[in-house]
């Protein structure tokens, strides 16, 4: 049918154009905090860019659900705008009818954000978990950059590079023990592993160890000098709830787990719920500002999905079971929804 075909079509063109310029904003934050993460030394540079793809899957739920949002939306008021609304209402066309293009859209989209939110978001979470746990048992050395201070996991070392004239890169060191200070300043510096353990060489270098009076230090000169850093971890990654497996919160019988199975759920929701209270928001005549419902959208939309948090929250701490914790947000969206359509009918 034309009319199914020509709405559908100009939804997912919209649809698809808003969420290619929300991801494109997300991504520009992303990039600059984990950029910032990587100078700092918290994360591998060379991890940058696949934190970035596994963190861009954690955004996709959401930027598909309001990119949906908006896409009918913006579709409804164009269709008021150019008349066409009024054209196809005085041919026969009954206000229900928009919904069979709006819910062919909106099923598809459903699917896809039930599909990112039960399996593919999480497996991501993981997959950072598990980078996460391997940058942490680096050694802390190798994530040093010339003229930053690094200091280890445990806080008794501190780092720092200063990269010198002719090529050579000077290495200092504070290393905390037993409650008295060691700084140690070298003209190179190699790592190495032994016996399952994380080893540095010191060239060319003097120690400086704190002695039992104030400000009296032992000093050393040194050809060349080891020092362990730390043992091997063999810790298994610890994985937040969002990065729990599917079949673990279907098992566990605990009120986090529950809560989270009902955040994930909420989320294909709201997308079909969104997109039905799309068209009584979007109706409007050719003369009326479509500023206020743009406004009542966004209010709509954060108010909505704030209140799935909230109810996510309710479930963790006991104060509302399963089943009532998911259905109260999208309860009180459908008698907007219906409260919407109730009041657009009255208009004509």
């Amino acid at each position: 049918m034309i009319f199914r075909r020509s709405i559908l079509a100009e939804i997912v063109q919209n649809a698809a154009m808003t969420a290619f310029g929300l991801l494109a904003v997300a991504l520009t934050v992303l990039v600059v905090r984990l950029v910032g993460e990587a100078a700092m030394g918290d994360i591998p540079a060379d991890l940058v860019w696949t934190f970035l793809g596994l963190s861009t899957i954690g955004q996709l739920p959401m930027v598909l659900v309001l990119g949906g949002f908006a896409g009918v939306l913006l579709t409804i008021q164009r269709l008021a705008r150019d008349s066409e609304w009024v054209v196809w209402r005085a041919s026969g066309m009954a206000r229900w009818r928009f919904y069979d293009p709006l819910m062919a859209f909106a099923l598809p989209l459903a699917a896809g954000v039930l599909w990112l939110t039960l399996w593919v978001s999480p497996w991501a979470e993981r997959q950072k978990a598990e980078l996460e746990a391997s940058a942490a048992a680096r050694d802390e050395t190798q994530s040093v950059a010339p003229g930053v201070f690094r200091e280890s996991g445990d806080g008794r070392r501190v780092f720092f590079v200063t990269p010198g004239k002719d090529g050579t890169q000077q290495v200092f060191a504070r290393l905390q023990r037993e409650g008295r200070t060691t700084v140690v300043l070298a003209a190179d510096a190699e790592l190495f592993q032994r016996e399952g353990a994380q080893w540095v060489r010191l060239r060319d270098g003097r120690r400086y160890d704190e002695g039992d009076a104030p400000l009296a230090f032992r000093v050393e000169r040194f050809a060349w000098q080891e020092l362990r850093l730390r043992a091997s971890s063999s810790e298994v990654p610890k994985f937040k709830m969002k990065a729990a497996p599917l079949a673990q919160l279907l098992l566990a019988p605990g009120r986090v787990e529950r809560a989270e199975l009902a955040r994930r759920l909420g989320l294909p929701l709201a997308a079909v719920l969104l997109v039905l209270m799309a068209l009584p928001l979007g109706e409007a005549g050719p003369r009326t500002s479509k500023g206020y419902a743009l406004v009542l959208a966004v209010l709509i939309f954060v108010a909505y999905t704030n209140f799935i948090s909230v109810s996510y929250g309710w479930i963790a701490r006991g104060r509302l079971g399963f089943w009532e914790g998911l259905a109260l947000p999208h309860a009180m969206a459908l008698l907007a929804w219906i409260g919407l359509m109730r009041w657009r009918s009255r208009r004509g």
